[in-house]
Protein backbone atom coordinates (compact mmCIF):
# COMPACT_ATOMS: atom_id res chain seq x y z
CA UNK A 1 0.00 0.00 0.00
CA UNK A 2 2.48 2.58 0.80
CA UNK A 3 4.48 1.69 -2.27
CA UNK A 4 1.52 2.31 -4.19
CA UNK A 5 1.02 5.71 -2.65
CA UNK A 6 4.58 6.68 -3.11
CA UNK A 7 4.34 6.00 -6.65
CA UNK A 8 0.92 7.76 -7.24
CA UNK A 9 2.60 10.85 -5.39
CA UNK A 10 5.67 10.74 -7.43
CA UNK A 11 3.08 10.29 -10.65
CA UNK A 12 0.91 13.07 -9.84
CA UNK A 13 4.24 15.53 -8.92
CA UNK A 14 5.85 14.55 -12.31
CA UNK A 15 2.69 15.59 -14.16
CA UNK A 16 2.44 18.73 -11.76
CA UNK A 17 6.07 19.54 -12.79
CA UNK A 18 5.18 18.74 -17.17
CA UNK A 19 1.90 20.98 -17.02
CA UNK A 20 3.80 23.85 -15.29
CA UNK A 21 6.68 23.39 -17.69
CA UNK A 22 4.15 23.15 -20.78
CA UNK A 23 3.55 26.90 -19.76
CA UNK A 24 6.73 27.84 -19.08
CA UNK A 25 7.82 31.28 -21.14
CA UNK A 26 11.60 31.87 -21.64
CA UNK A 27 11.61 34.40 -24.51
CA UNK A 28 14.76 36.35 -24.46
CA UNK A 29 13.11 39.21 -26.45
CA UNK A 30 9.88 41.32 -26.17
CA UNK A 31 7.65 39.54 -28.44
CA UNK A 32 4.91 41.84 -28.81
CA UNK A 33 7.50 44.18 -30.81
CA UNK A 34 6.98 43.50 -34.42
CA UNK A 35 10.22 42.31 -35.97
CA UNK A 36 11.32 44.70 -38.73
CA UNK A 37 13.96 43.96 -41.20
CA UNK A 38 17.54 45.53 -40.96
CA UNK A 39 18.31 48.71 -42.35
CA UNK A 40 19.01 48.55 -46.02
CA UNK A 41 18.73 44.96 -46.39
CA UNK A 42 15.97 41.24 -46.08
CA UNK A 43 16.32 39.05 -43.93
CA UNK A 44 15.02 35.61 -45.38
CA UNK A 45 15.20 32.45 -43.16
CA UNK A 46 15.58 28.93 -44.28
CA UNK A 47 16.67 25.22 -43.02
CA UNK A 48 19.25 22.79 -45.02
CA UNK A 49 19.90 19.18 -44.70
CA UNK A 50 16.26 17.56 -44.56
CA UNK A 51 15.97 14.05 -45.58
CA UNK A 52 12.59 12.61 -46.71
CA UNK A 53 11.04 8.64 -46.93
CA UNK A 54 13.00 8.57 -50.33
CA UNK A 55 15.94 8.54 -48.34
CA UNK A 56 15.99 8.32 -43.92
CA UNK A 57 13.28 10.49 -43.28
CA UNK A 58 9.97 9.49 -42.21
CA UNK A 59 7.86 11.41 -44.71
CA UNK A 60 7.30 11.83 -48.25
CA UNK A 61 8.72 14.64 -49.66
CA UNK A 62 4.89 16.60 -50.20
CA UNK A 63 4.45 16.37 -46.76
CA UNK A 64 7.52 18.05 -45.79
CA UNK A 65 7.24 20.94 -47.95
CA UNK A 66 3.72 21.09 -46.41
CA UNK A 67 5.13 21.13 -43.05
CA UNK A 68 7.72 23.85 -44.07
CA UNK A 69 5.21 25.81 -45.60
CA UNK A 70 3.25 25.95 -42.65
CA UNK A 71 6.62 26.64 -40.34
CA UNK A 72 7.01 29.72 -42.37
CA UNK A 73 10.12 29.32 -43.93
CA UNK A 74 11.24 30.91 -47.34
CA UNK A 75 13.19 28.08 -47.92
CA UNK A 76 14.71 25.12 -47.51
CA UNK A 77 17.25 22.67 -48.89
CA UNK A 78 16.73 18.60 -49.32
CA UNK A 79 19.83 16.76 -48.89
CA UNK A 80 18.83 13.27 -49.12
CA UNK A 81 21.42 10.23 -49.52
CA UNK A 82 23.03 8.94 -52.20
CA UNK A 83 19.61 9.70 -53.86
CA UNK A 84 19.95 8.24 -57.26
CA UNK A 85 17.01 9.41 -58.91
CA UNK A 86 15.92 13.34 -57.71
CA UNK A 87 12.24 14.60 -57.75
CA UNK A 88 13.82 17.79 -59.93
CA UNK A 89 10.67 19.07 -61.19
CA UNK A 90 9.80 20.14 -57.19
CA UNK A 91 12.90 22.94 -57.48
CA UNK A 92 11.40 25.72 -57.42
CA UNK A 93 8.52 27.80 -55.29
CA UNK A 94 5.67 26.41 -53.42
CA UNK A 95 3.48 29.17 -52.35
CA UNK A 96 5.95 31.46 -50.66
CA UNK A 97 8.71 28.54 -50.07
CA UNK A 98 11.18 28.08 -52.35
CA UNK A 99 12.28 24.50 -52.75
CA UNK A 100 15.77 23.16 -53.29
CA UNK A 101 16.71 19.13 -54.30
CA UNK A 102 19.77 18.73 -53.70
CA UNK A 103 22.28 15.83 -52.00
CA UNK A 104 24.37 14.06 -49.47
CA UNK A 105 26.56 11.45 -51.04
CA UNK A 106 28.85 8.88 -49.04
CA UNK A 107 32.70 9.62 -49.36
CA UNK A 108 35.42 7.52 -47.73
CA UNK A 109 34.21 7.68 -43.94
CA UNK A 110 32.11 11.47 -43.85
CA UNK A 111 29.39 12.42 -45.69
CA UNK A 112 29.59 16.06 -48.08
CA UNK A 113 26.80 17.71 -49.02
CA UNK A 114 26.43 18.75 -52.70
CA UNK A 115 24.56 22.48 -53.25
CA UNK A 116 23.61 24.62 -55.78
CA UNK A 117 24.62 22.36 -58.22
CA UNK A 118 23.26 21.10 -62.17
CA UNK A 119 23.09 17.45 -60.24
CA UNK A 120 26.37 15.94 -62.34
CA UNK A 121 25.09 12.30 -63.29
CA UNK A 122 28.73 10.97 -61.85
CA UNK A 123 26.97 11.81 -58.43
CA UNK A 124 23.65 9.32 -59.35
CA UNK A 125 26.74 6.44 -59.91
CA UNK A 126 28.11 4.80 -57.13
CA UNK A 127 30.92 3.82 -58.66
CA UNK A 128 31.30 6.78 -60.27
CA UNK A 129 30.90 9.10 -57.61
CA UNK A 130 33.42 8.33 -55.26
CA UNK A 131 36.28 9.35 -58.26
CA UNK A 132 33.67 12.24 -59.15
CA UNK A 133 34.27 13.91 -55.46
CA UNK A 134 38.00 13.32 -54.70
CA UNK A 135 38.69 15.21 -58.30
CA UNK A 136 35.93 18.55 -56.85
CA UNK A 137 37.64 18.32 -53.27
CA UNK A 138 41.19 18.67 -54.52
CA UNK A 139 40.25 21.36 -57.04
CA UNK A 140 39.31 24.94 -55.91
CA UNK A 141 38.76 26.28 -59.45
CA UNK A 142 35.86 24.30 -60.58
CA UNK A 143 32.91 25.24 -62.42
CA UNK A 144 30.10 27.15 -60.58
CA UNK A 145 27.61 24.75 -61.99
CA UNK A 146 29.00 21.88 -60.42
CA UNK A 147 28.20 23.68 -57.00
CA UNK A 148 29.28 24.39 -53.53
CA UNK A 149 30.56 20.90 -51.11
CA UNK A 150 30.29 21.06 -47.93
CA UNK A 151 31.63 18.74 -45.12
CA UNK A 152 28.35 17.38 -43.14
CA UNK A 153 28.46 17.09 -39.33
CA UNK A 154 32.51 16.72 -39.03
CA UNK A 155 32.84 15.39 -35.37
CA UNK A 156 29.38 12.76 -35.74
CA UNK A 157 30.67 8.88 -34.38
CA UNK A 158 31.86 7.22 -37.10
CA UNK A 159 31.56 9.68 -39.99
CA UNK A 160 34.92 11.86 -38.82
CA UNK A 161 36.92 13.38 -41.53
CA UNK A 162 40.59 11.86 -41.04
CA UNK A 163 43.86 13.61 -42.83
CA UNK A 164 43.69 16.79 -44.45
CA UNK A 165 41.06 19.32 -45.11
CA UNK A 166 41.14 19.32 -48.80
CA UNK A 167 41.54 22.60 -50.82
CA UNK A 168 38.30 22.27 -52.91
CA UNK A 169 36.21 21.75 -49.21
CA UNK A 170 33.68 25.09 -49.46
CA UNK A 171 32.88 24.69 -45.50
CA UNK A 172 31.71 22.30 -43.13
CA UNK A 173 28.33 22.10 -41.25
CA UNK A 174 29.10 24.01 -38.21
CA UNK A 175 26.07 23.27 -36.36
CA UNK A 176 24.27 19.55 -36.77
CA UNK A 177 21.37 18.44 -34.34
CA UNK A 178 21.49 14.83 -34.67
CA UNK A 179 25.80 15.11 -33.53
CA UNK A 180 24.49 17.40 -30.78
CA UNK A 181 21.78 15.10 -29.40
CA UNK A 182 24.35 11.88 -29.68
CA UNK A 183 27.01 13.60 -27.94
CA UNK A 184 24.00 14.29 -25.14
CA UNK A 185 23.10 10.67 -25.25
CA UNK A 186 26.75 9.70 -25.14
CA UNK A 187 28.05 12.25 -22.01
CA UNK A 188 25.11 13.63 -20.41
CA UNK A 189 22.19 10.09 -20.56
CA UNK A 190 20.27 11.46 -17.45
CA UNK A 191 20.16 14.79 -19.15
CA UNK A 192 18.87 13.10 -22.16
CA UNK A 193 16.45 10.91 -20.83
CA UNK A 194 15.29 14.37 -19.05
CA UNK A 195 14.51 16.01 -22.20
CA UNK A 196 12.60 12.84 -23.44
CA UNK A 197 10.04 13.19 -20.44
CA UNK A 198 9.82 17.11 -21.41
CA UNK A 199 9.33 16.90 -24.72
CA UNK A 200 5.41 16.00 -24.43
CA UNK A 201 5.11 19.30 -22.61
CA UNK A 202 7.37 21.32 -23.76
CA UNK A 203 9.18 20.32 -27.13
CA UNK A 204 11.06 23.62 -27.94
CA UNK A 205 12.24 24.00 -24.10
CA UNK A 206 13.09 19.75 -23.97
CA UNK A 207 15.24 20.68 -27.35
CA UNK A 208 16.78 23.72 -26.63
CA UNK A 209 18.41 22.52 -23.09
CA UNK A 210 20.28 20.29 -24.96
CA UNK A 211 21.64 22.67 -27.22
CA UNK A 212 25.66 23.61 -26.54
CA UNK A 213 28.16 25.43 -28.08
CA UNK A 214 29.66 23.03 -30.59
CA UNK A 215 33.35 23.80 -29.49
CA UNK A 216 34.76 21.07 -31.66
CA UNK A 217 33.34 22.09 -34.84
CA UNK A 218 33.86 26.02 -34.34
CA UNK A 219 37.26 25.35 -33.50
CA UNK A 220 37.87 23.63 -36.66
CA UNK A 221 36.02 26.05 -38.12
CA UNK A 222 38.51 28.97 -37.12
CA UNK A 223 41.24 26.35 -38.36
CA UNK A 224 40.00 26.27 -41.60
CA UNK A 225 39.57 30.32 -41.98
CA UNK A 226 42.84 30.57 -40.74
CA UNK A 227 44.39 28.85 -44.35
CA UNK A 228 41.08 29.99 -46.94
CA UNK A 229 37.79 31.18 -46.59
CA UNK A 230 35.35 28.25 -45.67
CA UNK A 231 31.66 28.75 -45.03
CA UNK A 232 29.65 28.07 -41.70
CA UNK A 233 26.25 26.39 -42.34
CA UNK A 234 23.26 25.34 -39.84
CA UNK A 235 21.74 21.81 -40.44
CA UNK A 236 19.19 20.04 -39.79
CA UNK A 237 20.03 16.56 -40.20
CA UNK A 238 15.82 15.86 -40.29
CA UNK A 239 14.43 12.48 -40.38
CA UNK A 240 11.59 12.85 -37.73
CA UNK A 241 12.33 9.07 -37.38
CA UNK A 242 13.85 6.92 -34.01
CA UNK A 243 13.34 3.71 -35.17
CA UNK A 244 12.01 1.17 -32.37
CA UNK A 245 12.00 -1.80 -33.98
CA UNK A 246 12.25 -3.17 -37.37
CA UNK A 247 8.74 -2.32 -38.57
CA UNK A 248 8.23 0.25 -36.59
CA UNK A 249 9.24 4.21 -35.72
CA UNK A 250 8.14 7.18 -33.68
CA UNK A 251 8.28 10.55 -35.38
CA UNK A 252 11.08 12.32 -33.10
CA UNK A 253 11.25 15.13 -32.71
CA UNK A 254 9.12 16.34 -35.37
CA UNK A 255 9.62 18.03 -39.07
CA UNK A 256 7.38 21.13 -37.48
CA UNK A 257 9.91 21.03 -34.25
CA UNK A 258 12.85 21.21 -35.81
CA UNK A 259 11.81 23.91 -38.61
CA UNK A 260 11.50 25.99 -35.73
CA UNK A 261 14.87 25.06 -34.06
CA UNK A 262 17.62 26.40 -36.12
CA UNK A 263 17.23 28.46 -39.04
CA UNK A 264 19.94 29.72 -41.35
CA UNK A 265 18.79 33.46 -42.10
CA UNK A 266 20.08 35.26 -45.49
CA UNK A 267 20.61 38.80 -45.48
CA UNK A 268 19.73 40.34 -49.60
CA UNK A 269 20.02 43.98 -50.55
CA UNK A 270 16.52 43.51 -52.43
CA UNK A 271 13.52 41.44 -51.67
CA UNK A 272 12.66 38.33 -53.20
CA UNK A 273 9.87 39.15 -55.77
CA UNK A 274 8.49 35.54 -56.52
CA UNK A 275 10.48 35.22 -59.62
CA UNK A 276 11.49 31.48 -59.69
CA UNK A 277 14.64 32.30 -61.63
CA UNK A 278 16.12 35.66 -60.10
CA UNK A 279 14.87 34.35 -56.52
CA UNK A 280 17.11 31.32 -56.56
CA UNK A 281 19.58 33.35 -57.87
CA UNK A 282 19.69 35.32 -54.98
CA UNK A 283 18.91 33.33 -52.06
CA UNK A 284 22.52 30.66 -53.48
CA UNK A 285 24.31 33.44 -54.28
CA UNK A 286 23.76 34.66 -50.32
CA UNK A 287 24.94 31.62 -49.56
CA UNK A 288 28.13 31.04 -51.55
CA UNK A 289 29.47 34.07 -50.40
CA UNK A 290 28.56 33.89 -47.01
CA UNK A 291 26.30 36.57 -46.74
CA UNK A 292 24.10 34.84 -43.80
CA UNK A 293 24.10 33.92 -40.19
CA UNK A 294 23.21 30.80 -38.02
CA UNK A 295 20.17 31.17 -35.19
CA UNK A 296 18.67 29.20 -32.43
CA UNK A 297 15.32 30.66 -33.62
CA UNK A 298 13.84 28.46 -30.81
CA UNK A 299 15.24 31.09 -28.03
CA UNK A 300 13.98 33.87 -30.38
CA UNK A 301 13.10 35.54 -33.74
CA UNK A 302 16.47 37.32 -34.62
CA UNK A 303 14.94 39.81 -37.62
CA UNK A 304 16.46 42.51 -37.39
CA UNK A 305 19.97 41.48 -36.92
CA UNK A 306 22.84 42.86 -38.49
CA UNK A 307 26.46 42.72 -38.55
CA UNK A 308 28.60 44.66 -41.51
CA UNK A 309 32.36 46.33 -41.72
CA UNK A 310 32.17 50.28 -42.43
CA UNK A 311 34.66 52.38 -43.56
CA UNK A 312 34.03 56.24 -44.28
CA UNK A 313 31.24 56.67 -47.04
CA UNK A 314 31.68 53.35 -48.47
CA UNK A 315 29.36 50.54 -49.01
CA UNK A 316 28.72 48.52 -45.47
CA UNK A 317 30.30 45.12 -46.03
CA UNK A 318 28.16 42.28 -45.09
CA UNK A 319 28.91 39.00 -42.85
CA UNK A 320 31.32 37.07 -45.92
CA UNK A 321 32.69 39.38 -47.57
CA UNK A 322 35.96 39.49 -48.53
CA UNK A 323 37.91 42.75 -48.40
CA UNK A 324 41.55 44.56 -47.87
CA UNK A 325 42.25 45.94 -44.72
CA UNK A 326 42.41 49.60 -44.32
CA UNK A 327 42.98 51.70 -41.17
CA UNK A 328 40.12 53.01 -40.05
CA UNK A 329 37.65 49.79 -40.83
CA UNK A 330 34.82 49.28 -38.21
CA UNK A 331 33.11 46.16 -37.25
CA UNK A 332 29.54 46.76 -36.25
CA UNK A 333 26.45 44.78 -34.87
CA UNK A 334 23.06 45.67 -34.14
CA UNK A 335 20.75 43.31 -32.49
CA UNK A 336 16.99 43.31 -33.81
CA UNK A 337 15.95 44.71 -29.68
CA UNK A 338 17.84 44.58 -26.58
CA UNK A 339 17.54 40.71 -24.84
CA UNK A 340 15.54 41.00 -21.36
CA UNK A 341 17.84 38.09 -20.29
CA UNK A 342 21.81 38.88 -19.74
CA UNK A 343 23.26 38.41 -22.84
CA UNK A 344 26.97 39.02 -24.34
CA UNK A 345 27.41 39.99 -28.23
CA UNK A 346 31.23 38.45 -28.74
CA UNK A 347 33.82 39.55 -31.62
CA UNK A 348 36.33 37.20 -32.64
CA UNK A 349 39.60 37.27 -34.97
CA UNK A 350 40.70 34.41 -36.01
CA UNK A 351 39.38 32.07 -33.45
CA UNK A 352 40.37 34.60 -30.16
CA UNK A 353 37.72 36.45 -28.30
CA UNK A 354 38.68 40.54 -28.51
CA UNK A 355 35.48 42.02 -27.40
CA UNK A 356 32.66 41.57 -25.37
CA UNK A 357 29.89 43.88 -25.14
CA UNK A 358 26.23 44.03 -23.50
CA UNK A 359 25.10 46.64 -25.89
CA UNK A 360 22.16 46.99 -28.30
CA UNK A 361 24.70 48.09 -31.06
CA UNK A 362 28.20 47.18 -30.87
CA UNK A 363 31.35 48.56 -33.09
CA UNK A 364 34.86 48.10 -32.87
CA UNK A 365 37.93 49.62 -35.01
CA UNK A 366 39.41 46.90 -36.64
CA UNK A 367 42.85 46.19 -35.19
CA UNK A 368 44.26 44.61 -38.18
CA UNK A 369 44.03 41.69 -40.83
CA UNK A 370 42.06 38.71 -39.90
CA UNK A 371 38.59 36.63 -39.77
CA UNK A 372 36.26 38.35 -37.77
CA UNK A 373 33.23 36.53 -36.89
CA UNK A 374 30.22 37.53 -34.29
CA UNK A 375 28.29 35.23 -31.68
CA UNK A 376 25.54 36.47 -29.41
CA UNK A 377 24.45 34.01 -26.23
CA UNK A 378 21.89 34.44 -23.81
CA UNK A 379 20.95 33.57 -20.63
CA UNK A 380 16.91 32.39 -20.26
CA UNK A 381 15.70 31.13 -16.87
CA UNK A 382 14.96 27.32 -17.58
CA UNK A 383 12.96 25.22 -14.95
CA UNK A 384 14.70 23.28 -12.34
CA UNK A 385 17.03 21.24 -12.71
CA UNK A 386 18.39 23.97 -14.77
CA UNK A 387 17.87 26.87 -14.04
CA UNK A 388 19.93 29.84 -15.55
CA UNK A 389 22.58 28.97 -18.41
CA UNK A 390 24.52 30.44 -21.10
CA UNK A 391 22.80 29.37 -24.44
CA UNK A 392 24.48 30.34 -28.16
CA UNK A 393 21.95 32.31 -29.94
CA UNK A 394 23.16 34.18 -33.60
CA UNK A 395 26.76 32.34 -35.01
CA UNK A 396 27.91 34.90 -38.14
CA UNK A 397 29.71 33.55 -40.91
CA UNK A 398 33.05 35.82 -40.99
CA UNK A 399 34.21 38.69 -42.75
CA UNK A 400 37.61 38.27 -44.22
CA UNK A 401 39.93 40.80 -44.16
CA UNK A 402 43.28 40.80 -45.76
CA UNK A 403 46.80 42.59 -45.90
Amino acid sequence: MKRWLVASGLFLLLISYGLIVSQWNFNVLSVELIMKNPVGFYDYQGVINVHTSAGTGSQPIEEVISIAQDSGLDFIFFTDLNQQYKPQDLERYHGNLFVFIDGEYSYLNSRIWNLDSSDPPELSRPGRSQVFLADQLTNAGRKPSLGIFILAHPFKPNFQWRGEYPIGLDGIEVINLKTLWQKAWLERRASFFWTLFLYPFNNRLALIRLFEMPEDEIELWDNLNHARKSLGFAGLDAEAKVRVSKDFFLEFPSYSTLFGLVRNHILLPSELTGNGYSDRQKIVTALRRGQFYMSLDSLANPKGFISTIEYEQESPLLMGAEAQFKDGMVLKTILPQKPKVPFDVIYYRNGEKILVSNSLETTLRLPGPGAYRVVVRVIPTLPLPDGKKWIPWIFTNPFWIKE
